[in-house]
């Protein structure tokens, strides 16, 4: 694994935390939202096309998790709770709309169109929270990596820096489910995490290969 990729952990692996559906699902859904932003800065950016064949894909496969953990007309708030567009909080419960073999059955991506809609022009990252709509609040520290992201030059310097980012927060992301799978107290959970964790592998490791390939040491964290 490259230096880039080495796991900082974003989530306690303490068995009585990692129990818990709610921290799961916040920190699941900020992820999707982070890593789909960032794959859209890369979109503007790159005009590599094994990155951005990269980040089409993983904007994909992050939107079919965010659909199973996050029920439409809902956000994410800072504060880590889901709630819905009257303000109103919902319950662990709630934590799949949909089995994630139905959100994840084969998709294509042709001439940048996702099942008849744009496929990459809406930020699911929460830049208005007085607004109603499908959002995720994201913490301070991906706010400031998206920023360096986004004031980053193209080509081979911006490569570089979002490979390096990829590989490791797709590493933390796979050591997320990875724990939630063992010890999450719901069982909707549980198998939701198992069947996610073969996708957000070969995620990873294709940012691993990349990172490999671009990265030149410069890394977002």
């Amino acid at each position: 694994m490259p230096a880039a990729a080495q796991n900082l952990v974003i989530f306690p692996t303490d068995r009585p935390a990692a129990e818990s559906t709610d921290a799961f699902r916040a920190e699941a859904l900020r992820s999707d939202a982070y890593t789909i932003e960032a794959s859209r800065i890369a979109l503007q950016k790159s005009r590599n096309p094994a990155v951005r064949d990269y980040a089409e894909q993983t904007i994909v496969n992050r939107r079919a998790t965010t659909d199973a953990l996050l029920p439409r007309g809902t956000s994410l708030s800072a504060s880590g709770t889901v709630v819905g567009d009257s303000g109103g909080l919902l319950g662990a419960g709630n934590l799949l709309t949909a089995p994630l073999a139905i959100a994840t059955a084969p998709i294509a991506v042709v001439g940048n169109v996702l099942q008849g809609q744009p496929a990459f022009g809406r930020s699911l990252v929460d830049t208005d929270p007085a607004t109603p709509g499908r959002r995720v609040a994201l913490d301070p520290a991906r706010e400031q990596r998206l920023a360096r992201l986004q004031a980053a030059q193209g080509g081979k310097r911006f490569d570089a820096l979002y490979t390096a980012d990829q590989a490791r927060a797709q590493g933390d992301t796979v050591q997320l489910y990875d724990t939630y799978s063992r010890f999450g107290d719901s069982n909707a959970g549980r198998t939701f995490a198992n069947e996610a964790k073969p996708m957000l592998r070969d995620d990873a490791g294709e940012a691993d290969r990349l990172a490999d390939r671009y990265s030149n040491g410069n890394s977002l964290f």
